[in-house]
């Protein structure tokens, strides 16, 4: 894994200090460092962490910001026009999640990006498998609830 997008649940919980999945966050951020895999930000999640929290608080120095354009939204779109035509993949999900996610698969798909990072792993999976499965493309997805000894299949 060279690359990894953070998502919104990812930003939160790396400086809610307070939150059960912190060290979680924070020890994925720091074997992101350690390893010199490239961190990239949304402007879509830089929206959704605005919400709550100044943007400057995040270590922004070293994060890559990418912007969502023209080619993301035509490509996100399609992903779009994908799940709608299965609602099976959507069942129980909000739309406007769905859409978002949608944008954010989108610059994962151009941008060549290897892995993401969020929480909400059982519902993204659910439309995240069948679009990877329609558009022949594959991203690593890692489970901010697992913790870094967990996903690396560590033994306690």
């Amino acid at each position: 894994m060279n690359s990894i997008l953070l998502d919104t649940s990812f930003c939160i919980r790396l400086l809610k200090q307070d939150d059960p999945l912190h060290q979680n966050a924070y020890q994925y951020f720091q074997y992101f460092l350690e390893n010199k895999i490239e961190m990239y930000l949304s402007t879509i999640v830089v929206s959704e962490y605005s919400v709550r929290d100044d943007i400057n608080n995040l270590p922004l120095q070293t994060l890559k910001i990418i912007p969502f354009d023209f080619f993301d939204g035509k490509v996100a779109g399609k992903f779009y026009s994908i799940l709608n035509d299965n609602k099976e993949h959507t069942k129980g999900i909000e739309r406007l999640v769905i859409k978002d996610d949608c944008k954010l698969i989108a610059q994962i798909y151009n941008r060549k990006i290897d892995a993401y990072i969020t929480k909400d792993r059982k519902s993204f999976n659910q439309f995240f498998n069948p679009l990877q499965k329609e558009m022949k493309f594959s991203i690593k997805l890692l489970d901010l609830s697992l913790s870094l000894k967990e996903y690396k299949n560590e033994l306690f």
